[in-house]
């Protein structure tokens, strides 16, 4: 089967899922529409004593889905006394609630409005109905959805629509009308038929009070004790990114986010809170809707990009992002939040009209920072030109003691030696200097399409939503293809069952290139390997197979036939099911199944020199995992005497997860064009592997609050997890928090007018961290070939049964202030210690190994974050809001393994007393003016330690030192700024970063133009040494100099890496109602956006984020795009 085989079959089948994934939707859509229930058949069971009519009717609500609507100030004195209803109509309720208070009640569209009886009166005698029209707004000049609008005295109201408007019928006017809404004041209107109305409604402050989801139970903010940071879904609704994860770093404090390439759909990570293991991992849990999910990368072929889990996910479905830092809420994960938690919740249904909204943009990207600069073909040969007379000229002047031979003619002869070598290192081309950029490299391009469709009724929600996405890299035939689709139903089958579903179905292509130092690498290629004295063409217009430094090995040949490509499903299925006891007591049954299979294909064509040995090479993967986790909680909620709120919680839960692979690699093909596996005549190697893992759990939660002014919680969580030895199989994991709302005490009131809240919090508790490797704790034996080509088994892994969890002890005190109702504040400290560290421990040789796994170290985090949110300006016509944010983060080693001090990997050194990442090298000691030669630190210690600052120029002679520069930040942040004009709307968003450091390999590779001078020449080295009094930090280039720096490891090559990035700019326009209504649309934006447009570096040769571990390479960078869309919803 050929290629285009492949793709015909592929399309076939991924169509017909496609198919069947919408007739889901719409047979979905058709019952959510037609399950619409009666007012007067709705029934509710309750018992209340001397209860106040707030609690009875948020009890109504919880039962029935009913939205009531209400002023506090006429409730708030009303008492229920006795109330004891089994399955009764919620009309006879109401009277009863209702009776003897002076209040009565109207219903319109499943929403029930509680007013004075004293507003009732008798109808006007029918007579022709008059139409009064409005816009509600909200104190930013937003339109309020789900208004409700009821002329005073009837049961005669309406509610707005997507665009705030309505329009309401009445039987006479002047009419009264009663406007109302959640969260803000009620207001009396009056108004006639022939002017529109423009009602700006008010803050009710005794209602608002923002809440935080945990994943096991969702709280009050004012009553959280933990620390958490949201982001929600209106800081990413713009922005064109493949993966909600770049979106976080500089808007939520304390979080990292980094990726060592910028291909559409790479592998990303986040850090909160710092490094907390050195061989486990360090990325934090992702849940979805509550449930765990697959993270990382998800890719079958090995490849330096990676794609990430989180790719399959479409932003535009989430609701909002929670990250969790501090073990308040970790803790109930257990094992696997030690590194933080990121809850993802994702949209669903309200009740009204179905609301349909499309959304489509375009865009390109192209790189954010002039990438790796190197000379162009002019300036290469003329500096190579120089060197090698000045090298001449140097060896002749060394022969000339007796001075015999005059200046003007040594430097004659050396620049005769110049004019005979320099077309071996840098020929003029027949077709003129080459710039193998217009070959590589190409401007980017994506596309958006998006289509939702929600609503629901009292009973019955939904939201359903499917996407397409197509973004094309800046390098040929890469990039990456998306098809996503969710459902989220919920439905209240009863009055105390409640039952709902989500599903997700993602289809995905990805093609993918090297980022190594392969040549087929298109940066490591362009920047290094193919100069400008290489041309890409011959003459003849057949491809140039003879380069100075790659020999046949052309780049641009190898990008048109060969490809690495990834081909990706993914379904992840939720349902459960919640039944309510008695009041309060309910149990939520969930299961969920997450299931991706990945096939890659790496083919290497014959017509390249990575395939022509063998005639063609095919390898191709597939690697299948699945999630299974069944949960089960019990919870109860109770209030005692109005001032005691219990909150509690257990729960049991099984994680299992499974994963199979195979692969095969063969050669020797009859014709490029059929390059399936299959046809391949010789098998080079076929292997596989598969693997369970399971977890079980017990968890329990209790939190109890007195006057919702003092705040007291705790949990516990079991897990026994497969991973280690059944001695050492289970761990305990706790926490303890409190929280004091000094706001509420009696001397706090005289600061009242200003200061309009203030918290104090704190929590303490462990969680942990599973070993990486599955079966990390066995003696495990591998086969191989063997002796004389019998095979053979050999040992592969010492055991360690006594391997345990790291165990990490959090500690957070946090301080939450807000002053005049506008400016929020929030600081917070925490320290996080991870014991019993997985690390390798050097053991005897004699072993046959030269180390094993063990819990042997110790690591502490501590730092600081500060936010602020301010409304500046709040006017009818115009608001403006600023968000800032910074943390600090510092990273020590406590401990390694009892008797080292020390352990020096590379270019770093991981040291008791400093950061995990410590730079580790000799110290260069910059240029010899007189001569351009390069000198260095010998830094030899005197008697009591300290280093001796000699210089030489001998780089045998100075020893590599720990450093006090390190690869992790210590500072980060962000500051964003939203405006909006009546129709016009700017926000944009800065991070940044401070206190790291990169190490350039890609410049060791290149200095001095390489071993042979073959290689591009970094545009830096035009300010080098060049006579003598020069002050540089570049030596003197010559042909043979007698020190190689490309050699010598030093921080020369150390850069720091802080920079400020203009990371996101939208501008939108909202066209005005009375234009877009005549034709049929309730709202319609334009937008156009940005990311990454402005950034400046410290160290700005390569792009300050293009960096891994502390180590910048050949990676993709992030990239700068530009995108124009629009929104609309009927």
């Amino acid at each position: 089967m050929d290629k285009r085989d492949n793709y015909t079959k592929h399309g076939k089948s991924s169509k017909r899922l496609w198919i069947t994934f919408l007739f889901f939707c719409i047979i979905a859509t058709g019952f959510m529409q037609a399950s619409n229930k009666m007012f007067a058949q709705t029934t509710v069971t309750a018992t209340f004593k001397n209860a106040t009519l707030t609690e009875v009717l948020w009890e109504i609500q919880r039962q029935t889905d009913f939205t009531f609507v209400y002023s506090t100030q006429d409730v708030k004195q009303v008492k229920v006394q006795n109330l004891n209803v089994n399955n009764e109509r919620i009309a006879n309720v109401l009277d009863k609630c209702l009776q003897n208070s002076g209040l009565t009640y109207a219903v319109h569209d499943g929403v029930i409005a509680i007013k004075p009886a004293s507003e009732a009166k008798e109808n006007a005698a029918p007579q022709q109905k008059k139409t009064i029209t409005g816009t509600i707004i909200d104190e930013s000049g937003s339109p309020v959805i789900g208004a409700n609008i009821l002329v005073k005295g009837t049961t005669n109201g309406t509610t707005t629509d997507f665009n705030g408007h309505f329009s309401l019928e009445v039987n006479q006017v002047p009419a009264t009308l009663i406007i109302s809404y959640i969260g803000y004041t009620r207001q009396e209107i009056k108004a006639v038929a022939d002017k529109p109305l423009k009602i700006s409604l008010v803050p009710d402050n005794n209602m608002i009070d923002e809440v935080v989801v945990t994943g096991y139970g969702t709280f009050k903010k004012s009553a959280y004790a933990g620390s958490a940071s949201n982001v929600k879904a209106d800081k990413m609704k713009d922005i064109p990114t493949v993966s909600f994860m770049d979106m976080l770093q500089g808007n939520a404090p304390g979080v990292q986010f980094s990726s060592s390439s910028g291909q559409p759909g790479a592998s990303a990570s986040l850090k909160i809170r710092g490094m907390g293991s050195f061989n486990a991992s360090n990325s934090p849990l992702y849940v979805i809707d509550g449930i765990p999910v697959q993270s990382g990368s998800i890719n079958s072929i090995t490849s330096d990009a990676g794609l990430d889990a989180m790719a399959t996910i479409n932003s535009s479905d989430i609701e909002n992002i929670t990250i969790i830092k501090d073990a308040a809420a970790a803790s109930l994960y257990g094992s696997r939040a030690a590194n933080g938690v990121v809850l993802i919740t994702t949209k669903k249904g309200k009740s009204g009209k179905p609301q349909i909204s499309l959304k489509a943009d375009w865009g390109s990207s192209d790189f954010a920072m002039d990438y790796r600069p190197v000379m162009n073909g002019e300036q290469r040969r003329e500096y190579i030109y120089n060197g090698l007379s000045l090298n001449q000229y140097r060896k002749l002047a060394k022969k000339n003691k007796d001075g015999s031979m005059s200046e003007e003619e040594m430097w004659k002869q050396a620049n005769e030696y110049a004019d005979g070598k320099i077309d071996k290192y840098a020929p003029i081309p027949w077709c003129g200097f080459e710039d193998w950029d217009k070959y590589m490299f190409k401007k980017g391009n994506h596309q958006n399409y998006e289509l939702s469709l929600s609503g629901g009724t009292d009973k019955l929600k939904y939201y359903s939503s499917l996407a397409y996405m197509k973004q094309q890299g800046i390098v040929q035939n890469s990039g990456i293809e998306r098809m996503t689709g969710r459902v989220n139903v919920d439905f209240q089958a009863t009055d105390k069952l409640k039952v709902g579903g989500n599903m997700m179905f993602t289809s995905l292509t990805q093609d993918v290139y090297s980022e190594g130092t392969s040549y087929t690498a298109p940066f490591y290629a362009a920047r290094s390997k193919v100069t400008p004295s290489d041309p890409v063409y011959n003459e003849d217009g057949t491809y140039n197979q003879d380069l100075l430094s790659n020999k046949r090995r052309n780049p641009v040949l190898a990008a048109e036939y060969n490809y690495q490509r990834e081909y990706v499903k993914r379904t992840f299925n939720t349902i459960f099911a919640e039944y309510e006891f008695i009041k309060d007591l309910k149990l939520k049954s969930t299961f969920s199944y997450d299931y991706s299979v990945s096939k890659g294909k790496d083919w290497k064509d014959p017509r390249t020199s990575d395939g022509e040995k063998n005639n063609g090479g095919m390898e191709k993967k597939y690697s299948e995992y699945s999630r299974m986790i069944w949960g089960n909680q019990l919870s109860y909620r109770k209030t005692i005497a109005d001032n005691h709120h219990l909150d509690a919680l257990v729960a049991y839960e099984i994680d299992s997860k499974e994963s199979d692979g195979l692969s095969g690699y063969v050669t020797n093909f009859l014709t490029p064009s059929k390059n399936e596996i299959s046809n391949g005549q010789t098998q080079e190697s076929i292997s596989g592997s598969s693997s369970k893992t399971r977890m079980v759990s017990y968890v329990s939660r209790l939190n109890y609050d007195y006057k919702n002014k003092y705040y007291i919680g705790g949990s516990y969580r079991m897990d026994g997890s497969s991973r280690l030895h059944r001695d050492n199989r289970w761990g305990s994991f706790w926490s303890v928090s409190g929280a004091w709302r000094m706001m509420e005490e009696e001397f706090m009131k005289p600061a009242n007018d200003w200061l309009t809240d203030l918290k104090l919090r704190v929590s303490y508790g462990v969680n942990g961290t599973l070993p990486s490797d599955y079966f990390g704790y066995m003696g495990l034996s591998s086969i191989s070939g063997g002796y004389m080509e019998q095979p053979a088994i050999a040992p592969s892994q010492i055991e360690n049964r006594n391997l345990e969890w790291e165990t990490n002890y959090n500690l957070n005190i946090g301080l939450d202030f807000s002053l005049w109702n506008r400016i929020n504040f929030t600081l917070e400290y925490y320290t996080r210690t991870t014991k019993n560290l997985l690390m390798d421990c050097p053991v005897s040789m004699t072993t046959g190994f030269s180390s094993y796994l063990m819990n042997i170290g110790e690591v502490k985090n501590k730092g600081f974050e500060f936010e602020i949110n301010s409304t500046n300006i709040k006017t009818k016509n115009f608001t403006w809001n600023t968000s800032f944010n910074i943390s600090h983060n510092q990273n020590k080693i406590v401990k390694l393994d009892g008797e080292q001090t020390q352990i020096i990997s590379g270019t770093q050194i991981h040291k008791i007393g400093s950061s995990y990442r410590t730079f580790y090298m000799i110290q260069f000691a910059g240029i010899n003016p007189e001569t351009g030669a390069p000198q260095f630190y010998t830094n030899e210690q005197d008697a009591n330690g300290n280093y001796i600052k000699e210089i030489t120029e001998d780089p045998s002679k100075a020893k590599s030192i720990a450093l006090d520069k390190q690869a992790e930040p210590k500072v980060t942040g962000g500051l964003s700024n939203t405006l909006r004009y009546k129709w016009f709307d700017l926000s944009f968003m800065f991070s940044y970063q401070f206190g790291a450091y990169s190490y350039d390999t890609w410049a060791q590779k290149t200095e001095h133009g390489g071993s042979e001078l073959l290689l591009n020449i970094p545009t830096y080295y035009l300010d080098n040494w060049k006579e003598p009094g020069d002050v540089s930090k570049y030596e003197v280039f010559i042909e043979s100099p007698s020190v190689k720096m490309k050699s010598v490891t030093t921080d020369r090559r150390l850069h720091s890496t802080d920079f400020i990035r203009l990371k996101t700019l939208t501008f939108g326009i909202t066209v005005p109602q009375s234009w877009t209504r005549k034709l049929g649309i309730d709202n319609l934006r334009f937008y156009a956006s940005a990311n990454n447009l402005w950034t400046w570096a410290a160290y700005d040769y390569y792009d300050p984020e293009a960096v891994s571990g502390g180590t910048a390479g050949w990676g993709t960078p992030p990239l700068k795009t530009v995108t124009f869309g629009l929104n609309m919803n009927f």
